[in-house]
């Protein structure tokens, strides 16, 4: 069975054209503001500057803008990103370029699981994805399927680290060719020093 709509005046052409393009304002606006406003609310945070109000950080958010305060640290959290991913290069075809920090507040919250200097290539990530099918942003599936790849990767060792369990695994590979060298008293008070 087909709907079928009525048609509508040149008026309502108009008046939906109008509604549309406000709507559109306010979702740029939107887009822009939870920046700003985590920006904002950051900087009230580590320079303490409710204090003067209140005793806390969360009886400030709750007094002065009525937000619980998970929604304020929401906000912190989606702030921090976006400095991270503005002060981290990514290599983008053989060049370093800073790309755009996340359009969407959940991609951010998504973001925030990996460690600052991932956040970056992971969202690029996200991004190179989301143009293999032909969007300009990636969904908030595809940048939680990055960030959930990125965390089961282990985490990769400091060199210093990796001398370290090379010298342990050399040192135990010595003591077992020369222990069954080693007379049964000797053993006896190596064992008893090692256990002191």
């Amino acid at each position: 069975m087909t709907t079928v709509y009525a048609p509508l005046t040149h008026t309502e052409h108009e008046a939906l054209h109008d509604c549309e393009a406000q709507i559109e304002r306010a979702m740029a606006d939107i887009r822009i503001a939870w920046k700003r406003i985590g920006a904002a609310l950051a900087r009230i945070h580590t320079q303490r500057l409710y204090r003067e109000a209140c005793d806390t950080f969360d009886a400030y958010v709750e007094q002065r803008w009525q937000l619980p305060r998970t929604t304020a640290y929401e906000w912190l959290q989606a702030a921090g990103v976006v400095i991270a991913i503005e002060s981290t290069p990514v290599v983008i075809n053989g060049e370093m370029r800073v790309i755009e920090p996340p359009a969407r507040i959940q991609h951010a919250r998504e973001l925030s699981r990996l460690p600052a200097h991932e956040q970056a290539p992971a969202l690029h990530e996200a991004r190179r994805m989301a143009g293999e099918r032909g969007a300009l942003e990636p969904t908030t599936y595809e940048v939680r399927r990055v960030v959930t790849a990125r965390l089961s990767e282990p985490t990769p060792r400091p060199p210093a680290l990796v001398a370290h369990e090379r010298q342990q695994r050399a040192l135990c590979d010595l003591v077992r060719r020369v222990w069954p060298q080693i007379d049964a008293e000797r053993r006896t008070a190596l064992m008893q020093e090692l256990n002191a």
